[in-house]
């Protein structure tokens, strides 16, 4: 066995041998970004000021710029940065629980793009008595299909995972969307039917007052299994005042009374008899989704993870740099010379913005060859 020599000293997190040792990545599987383990968006900026500063020749000579402005070369430089370079945006995956009827959903800013939906099901029926394949999940994949010398073999998993692409041709396994980047909009071009909205009968409802933030009391006629903290709807009763969107406050040990805080003013502080008779009761929390969805998307990156990349910071900080540099020469250029002995001083605007311009073309050159640790383009057909 090969042993080091005594001389060689060994980075923190490494093991003898200069490999990564499993503990340090947190144990097997997926590793994260903890924004606690790398340098704060606050400290890098800082680190970007000084720079620009220095490289500008602050404390030889008087830099013109304020706090403001180097904020702005810096919120600059990350804009330009996230409009032109493909390492500002990550590949992942999210779920979606799709409601019934319900076709057009708002997903979280950060998302940029959605690039495909995959769905559970292989067709356009989905849910536990669907035709469904899981492979990862199937415990007779590893017995039966891939084993060798037993029945089956991988000619059987082709045949059969091409009889599951064929059928999610035809029978709908496939999603048409479409997805706005500016209001985050996705629209699915079908709707997903009521797989189940469970429905509880009122028994009353009462109130211990009329106005806005009164207690109401909701009695049900039967179990119903919401619990403290889930949405409650309250739907089709002809009193003004009770139908709407509330959050379970109490609830009783046989889910049968709840009681919810009223927004808005009441015309009665109670409702019994006749007038229960179409109302109903139902929570998102008790539903039987329609399905749920797989999005495969691009979601842009945080300016702290964009600060701490070794290969986006350099160029982050060289624009913001250079932008800097303009506004600077803006400044200066509004004068020519500032008065003083034998002709005053001449100053440097005019060149200080030819530069600035120079380096900043150069930059966004720099992000068409992927200095920055962009993805290059694969084949482009047509």
């Amino acid at each position: 066995m090969t042993t080091r020599p005594a001389a060689v000293t060994v980075e923190p997190g490494y093991s003898d041998i200069g490999s990564i040792p499993t503990q340090s990545l947190n144990g097997p599987g997926h590793i994260a970004y903890d924004a606690s383990l790398y340098t704060t968006s606050d400290a890098k900026r800082a680190e970007i000021t000084d720079y620009i500063r220095m490289r500008l020749g602050d404390g030889i000579v008087d830099v013109e710029l304020d706090k403001e402005h180097y904020e702005m070369a810096i919120n600059q430089a990350l804009i330009k940065f996230r409009q032109r370079s493909s390492n500002a945006v990550e590949e992942s995956y999210a779920f979606l629980d799709l409601q019934p009827e319900t076709q057009e959903y708002i997903l979280p800013k950060e998302i940029q793009a959605v690039r495909q939906i995959f769905r559970r099901g292989i067709g356009s029926v989905t849910g536990t008595t669907a035709s469904q394949f899981e492979p990862f999940a199937s415990g007779y994949l590893n017995t039966y299909m891939l084993v060798a010398g037993r029945v089956g073999g991988l000619t059987n998993y082709e045949l059969f995972a091409q009889y599951q692409e064929l059928a999610m041709r035809m029978f709908g396994g496939h999603m048409n969307y479409t997805f706005n980047p500016v209001t985050k909009k996705l629209t699915l071009v079908r709707k997903v039917p009521n797989a189940g909205r469970s429905y509880a009968s009122v028994q009353s409802l009462t109130a211990d007052g009329t106005a806005a933030g009164s207690t109401i009391t909701v009695r049900t006629n039967t179990s119903y299994m919401a619990d403290i903290g889930n949405t409650l709807y309250i739907t089709e009763c002809p009193i003004a005042g009770y139908n709407g969107t509330y959050s379970i406050v109490t609830r009783n040990d046989d889910h049968t009374e709840f009681t919810v805080t009223s927004a808005n003013t009441l015309t009665a502080t109670s409702v019994s008899g006749f007038d229960l008779r179409k109302t109903k009761i139902y929570s998102s929390a008790v539903d039987q989704l329609g399905e749920t969805i797989m999005l495969w998307i691009y979601n842009v990156k945080p300016d702290q993870m964009l600060f701490n990349d070794p290969y986006a910071f350099p160029w982050l900080q060289e624009y913001a740099y250079s932008f800097a540099k303009r506004i600077v020469g803006e400044a200066r250029e509004k004068f020519a010379t500032i008065a003083g002995p034998q002709g005053g001083t001449q100053l440097n605007g005019a060149a200080l913005k030819q530069e600035a311009q120079t380096e900043m073309e150069k930059l966004e050159e720099d992000l068409k060859t992927y200095v920055d640790g962009g993805t290059p383009l694969t084949w482009v057909t047509g």
